[in-house]
């Protein structure tokens, strides 16, 4: 059986794109191929995988598969990239699409300028609705970590700028700790003013991706919630990939973000 497929990326977080209206492929993609088709060396190389597939709510199903095998909910920056593809399919994107993902039916649009704007999950704290760190231990130290779901689970910790290999380090900890019974994304979140942070972020079933979308938002919702950030304006979500644009309504009834993807090659593979 043989599929076609695209490659984009959004800040550097890669995905390969599938067709699949008729849902034949979706069952072929076992963990193994999904693993084998994402490994860098010896695959085509990616964060994860895109399926698109027809929907009965919304113009379109996006589905999530991360580079382990594992399904996720949402991704912002695989949102992004996939009205792309959408677009390099054929599909009319002249005005904003409903999309069903596992986080929810979002809304998307492509930019004059050829970024990408979307709506995201609404965040979720704790039972309390405000957000309420817990003191969690990863190796050698103690974090402050604020869990939070944007449409999938995250931990965001403030503090100073880290960098990649300070997340690969304390990340995998915390990804897996008790507190996180689905497992996590990890935030490391160092605000540089009202309106900008610098954000490096240790992905559930992906590790270290350049950017996240999901987790832009919720660094950018819980710093909101926390006083860190300004509401209804833009916040710089600065990241190793570049930078995403947050924007957080008072009320948490609207959450978008807006920032490129990119094309990057098409092909096909033989399942």
């Amino acid at each position: 059986m043989t599929f076609s497929l695209r490659k984009y990326h959004g800040l550097g977080n890669d995905f390969l794109l599938i067709g699949d209206a008729d849902g034949r492929l979706l069952p072929e993609l076992s963990a193994a191929r999904i693993c084998a088709l994402c490994d860098r060396h010896t695959g085509v190389g990616a964060d994860g995988i895109l399926v698109r597939q027809s929907s009965t709510k919304a113009d379109h199903r996006m589905i999530l598969l991360n580079a382990d095998g594992s399904s996720a909910e949402i991704s912002g920056n695989g949102l992004r990239c996939f009205v792309l593809f959408l677009r390099d399919s054929g599909f009319d994107v002249s005005r904003e699409l409903t999309i069903e993902t596992g986080g929810g039916i979002q809304r998307a649009r492509l930019m004059a300028d050829g970024s990408v704007e979307t709506t995201m999950p609404a965040p979720r704290f704790s039972d309390s609705g405000r957000p309420e760190p817990l003191v969690l231990q990863a190796r050698d130290k103690r974090f402050e970590v604020v869990p939070v779901k944007v449409g999938n689970p995250h931990g965001v910790i403030f503090g100073e700028e880290r960098d990649i290999a300070f997340a690969e380090t304390y990340g995998p900890t915390l990804e897996e700790h008790a507190a996180f019974p689905e497992g996590a994304n990890i935030e490391f979140v160092h605000v540089l003013s009202p309106r900008a942070c610098t954000l490096v972020v240790w992905e559930r079933g992906a590790g270290i991706t350049l950017a996240c979308g999901s987790g832009s938002v919720a660094a950018a919702c819980t710093g909101a919630a926390l006083g860190h950030f300004e509401f209804d304006v833009p916040i710089a979500v600065q990241q190793p990939g570049g930078t995403l644009e947050i924007t957080v309504a008072k009320d948490f009834s609207e959450i978008r973000q807006r920032g490129s993807a990119v094309f990057v090659f098409e092909g096909s593979i033989e399942l």
